[in-house]
């Protein structure tokens, strides 16, 4: 019974340590002095662990990568959205000008306050993503969801080859509880989506 157990204690050791690996997490290596058929054992697993570590820590860097190049190219998706809509309402309000219309200064308030809108909004998406580890909560409040719509479609309307209408059944009780730029990235998206849905050539109406 005495040899049995020295015979088979080590190895009750070496098993009890393969059964509790776990990849990610601090694995104690195994000291073992003497240089016999056990030792070459505990030496093979302590490499193997050393190797284990080695593929942990470059899984989690190619994770991690990962994440960072698919958060990027959605803030990049988010900022490039409102960019293009912006640069057509100033041109737009710039040919007004030009021309002398009447209801330039009209549609120059129209445009500041929409251009403003969008700039807040980029600015809060430049702020969540510096934050990332730590994405902020929604700051939700009561609001008009035809607003935010109309900001949107104010936004885009200029786009050429494109006709945007909302269209409203009734009478809409349109208060919401959310998170107001969210709302607006959301129809921002929506509709450079279906723009970009339109077949080169045709007309399109969202």
């Amino acid at each position: 019974y005495f040899i049995s157990s020295r015979i088979t204690e080590p190895l009750q050791i070496l098993q009890e340590k393969f059964s509790s690996i776990r990849l990610g997490e601090v694995n104690k290596r195994i000291e073992w002095k003497r240089k016999d058929e056990i030792g070459s054992l505990v030496s093979e697993y302590n490499r193997m662990l050393e190797e284990l570590t080695i593929s942990a820590d470059m899984i989690a860097r190619s994770e991690r990568e990962s994440a960072w190049r698919e958060m990027a190219k959605q803030v990049a998706h988010e900022i490039k959205n409102p960019l293009t809509p912006m640069k057509l309402s100033i041109q737009h309000l710039q040919r007004a000008f030009d021309a002398g219309d009447p209801n330039a200064a009209r549609l120059s308030e129209k445009v500041s306050k929409t251009l403003i809108e969008q700039i807040d909004n980029l600015s809060k998406i430049a702020t969540e993503f510096s934050s990332f580890a730590k994405m902020p909560l929604p700051e939700n409040e009561k609001m008009h969801l035809l607003e935010v719509v109309y900001h949107s479609v104010n936004l885009h309307h200029e786009n050429e080859g494109v006709k945007i209408t909302v269209e409203t059944v009734g009478a809409v009780n349109d208060l919401v509880f959310g998170d107001k730029n969210q709302l607006l990235r959301v129809f921002n998206n929506l509709i450079l989506n279906s723009i970009q849905a339109i077949a080169e050539g045709r007309e399109g109406k969202i």
